[in-house]
C-alpha cells in the first residue's frame, strides 16, 4: 500500500477503502493498510487539492 496516488480515481477507490474498513462493525482491520491508506490520502491531497 506504499503506491502513491496519481489519479483521481485512484484517489476515490482508495478513500471508499479507508471507509470500508472504518465501517466494520467487528472492529477486525488491518492496521497497516489502514495506516497507509491515510498516508497516501493525505499526501494526494496535499498536492492537488490546496
Amino acid at each position: 500500500m506504499d503506491k502513491k496516488l496519481t489519479t483521481e480515481e485512484e484517489y476515490r477507490e482508495a478513500l471508499q477503502r479507508f471507509l470500508e474498513i472504518l465501517e466494520k462493525e467487528d472492529g477486525d482491520y488491518d492496521v497497516l493498510e489502514l495506516f497507509g491508506l491515510m498516508k497516501q490520502l493525505e499526501l494526494y491531497e496535499q498536492e492537488n487539492c490546496l
